[in-house]
């Protein structure tokens, strides 16, 4: 029996279950939701940018531009979450380190929600890429 792999990444993923569509989309979701605080305004009225949610939104680009490649070289394996710990595990520190100097706004609240979110999927990631050089590597 010959199976063939999806052409493209997107097509991998969307022949797995709905539950991993959905974290899948939650991961989008977590990341593209850092877009809207970007910029504010500091204490006297000038508009700034907001380093940490600028460095999320392009983990989250440069992950993914990674990760299609990746794909087009070895497939939909688990070495794929190899481009999360490469891109989204340096910012991921950078926001924890640095998350007290926004407590008490709404984007505190952001920073919360994708640190779970991000963090439990670093840690699949870590457990994927493990596998994946023991020898398990295959998801589909």
């Amino acid at each position: 029996m010959s199976t063939t792999m999806p052409a493209s990444l997107v097509e991998a993923m969307m022949a797995e279950p709905l539950w991993l569509q959905t974290w899948v989309m939650l991961l989008v979701v977590v990341h593209l939701a850092a877009l809207p605080f970007t910029i504010t305004r500091d204490d006297s009225g000038a508009w700034r940018p907001r380093y940490q949610a600028l460095a999320i939104v392009a983990s989250f680009l440069l992950a993914g531009a990674f990760m299609n490649w990746l794909y087009a070289q070895v497939g939909y394996v688990r070495l794929l979450g190899l481009a999360h710990l490469v891109f989204w595990l340096p910012v991921y520190v950078w926001v924890w380190q640095t998350r007290a100097r926004e407590s008490g706004t709404p984007y505190a609240r952001y920073l919360v929600f994708y640190l779970v979110i991000a963090g439990i999927s670093l840690v699949i990631d870590a457990v994927d890429v493990i596998r994946y050089l023991l020898g398990d590597g295959a998801l589909l």
